[in-house]
């Protein structure tokens, strides 16, 4: 069965702002519980407006607009969502602020993270420091080869299977040529240092056995090979790789 698709911005201008009927705010609130991609995407979108608010708002000086009292706010909640998202394309364009995440593929495959710690949840960047119990889920897209390996090599020289966790072989995606997010979650340990991640897809499945020695291999040159390298030797029809550093506990 394919993974529900992904909130649009403009929903979750429309849900931040109270202007979805009751089923649809509820179905939609649903999806952000679940999905780490688009709970994600909400959080930059609210960084966006509070960022609008405080810096280009104030510059504008906008007249209060005439004839419309608070009781007709839901009214006009649905239009203002629409002009809130055109709003914010030009906030994006003409004030320095966070983007929002990309999901889409563009020209290989990819293996993206996303970070829980506490109440906050973010889309982790290329080379950004995570902390010790952190939980860390994936989503990936694999240019529709139906099977992935998530594998890993850190600074101290361990090797894991991430997905499936602890597993000898790859599993097949629930859909294809979209991005997917990996079911469950992975709590980082203490090990410092860096820590490089590969998604290898396949159409059939690969073995851990198989790809072990070259991890091993990279383990041995120790964090600043394990930095630079972005590619295993293994019989992969896809790779996409992301590292991440893990500090002192």
């Amino acid at each position: 069965m394919n993974a529900p698709p992904h909130v649009s911005s403009l929903k979750l201008e429309a849900l931040a702002m109270g202007a979805l009927p009751p089923p649809e705010r509820a179905t939609t609130q649903a999806h952000l519980d679940t999905c780490l991609a688009c709970r994600a995407r909400s959080e930059e979108l609210a960084s966006h407006r509070r960022h609008f608010t405080a810096h280009v708002i104030p510059r504008a000086q906008l007249p209060s607009p005439r004839g419309v009292s608070w009781s007709d706010w839901r009214w006009w909640a649905p239009a203002l969502a629409l002009a809130s998202a055109v709003v914010l394309l030009f906030a994006l364009v003409a004030v320095p602020a966070p983007q929002e995440p990309e999901l889409a593929v563009k020209g290989g495959a990819m293996l993206q993270l996303f970070a829980h710690r506490g109440e906050r949840t973010w889309k982790v960047e290329e080379g950004e420091a995570l902390a010790p119990g952190d939980q860390v889920r994936f989503v990936v897209e694999g240019l529709g080869l139906p099977y992935v390996l998530v594998v890993s090599v850190d600074g101290a020289g361990q090797v894991n299977t991430y997905y499936p966790f602890g597993g000898h072989e790859s599993v097949q995606l629930p859909s294809r040529g979209l991005p997917v997010e990996i079911p469950g979650s992975v709590v980082l340990d203490n090990a410092p240092g860096p820590e490089r991640l590969f998604a290898l897809f396949s159409r059939q499945p690969l073995s851990f056995e198989s790809v072990a020695p070259a991890l091993r291999e990279l383990s041995t040159g120790g964090a600043e090979v394990i930095r630079d390298r972005r590619r295993l030797p293994v019989a992969a029809g896809a790779q996409a790789t992301f590292l991440f550093e893990k500090t002192q506990p």
